[in-house]
């Protein structure tokens, strides 16, 4: 039976996602620091976990963790998106037309949001100039929906948030098929874009439709409100 790897923090999905595991007769170790026991490289591990320590576990264990590229989301056809986003850097994002959202393409560095100047960024004494990022033309989300997808099929989806906010709403059968389904389209379309496992996150943008909000990797985001 495969062994689930846990974080030492407690959260409510590695309480649910321990929880689910012992139910299927799985192992459950959670680690008490960031060092995992050597033995564990023996072991048919799943891992659940916060970046950095993804980062020390597949380096202790030689396990390679599967996520996106950085630039993904830039990559994806233009009618998956129905946005200008791009993959730059920090230091090149500060020539874009403002307002206009920024993200770290990698770990969180500073806060994802719509910035209102290139003033308004983190200046190059906190941050490096070269650092990746995404950017993209601020639109209005009406809802989200998180999208577990494994090898191009997705396996389960629950609404993320509504009009903007992180919170339920009261989502019907239909739009939540519509939501898988349109994921399974990029999936399908996305090929080797895509890790085998990937957690997709789409929504409908005002006045526009579908599109991929963003990607991220299976092993670190838990399920939403259901």
């Amino acid at each position: 039976m495969p062994v689930l790897l846990l974080s030492p923090r407690f959260s409510d999905d590695s309480i649910a996602l321990a929880t689910e595991a012992s139910r299927l007769s799985w192992r459950v170790h959670r680690l008490h620091d960031r060092r995992p026991p050597a033995r564990l490289a023996e072991e048919e591990l799943v891992f659940y976990g916060e970046s950095l320590l993804a980062d020390t576990v597949g380096k202790a264990l030689a396990l390679a963790l599967l996520e996106p590229a950085a630039d993904t989301l830039s990559l994806l056809p233009a009618e998956f998106v129905r946005r200008d986003v791009r993959f730059t850097t920090l230091g090149a994002a500060r020539s874009e037309r403002f307002p206009r959202f920024v993200k770290p393409a990698d770990e969180k560095q500073f806060r994802a949001a719509v910035y209102p100047s290139a003033e308004a960024l983190p200046g190059s004494e906190i941050l490096e100039d070269g650092l990746p990022v995404l950017t993209a033309e601020p639109v209005r989300w009406l809802d989200e929906y998180r999208c577990f997808v494994l090898e191009g099929q997705v396996v389960t989806a629950s609404p993320y948030a509504w009009m903007g906010e992180r919170e339920a709403h009261s989502h019907t059968a239909f739009e939540l098929e519509a939501a898988k389904a349109f994921a399974s389209d990029v999936s399908a379309r996305a090929g080797e874009l895509f890790p085998p496992a990937v957690v997709l996150d789409v929504g409908r943008i005002e006045g526009r439709g579908w599109a991929v909000v963003e990607l991220n990797p299976a092993w670190k985001l838990g399920p939403v409100c259901v």
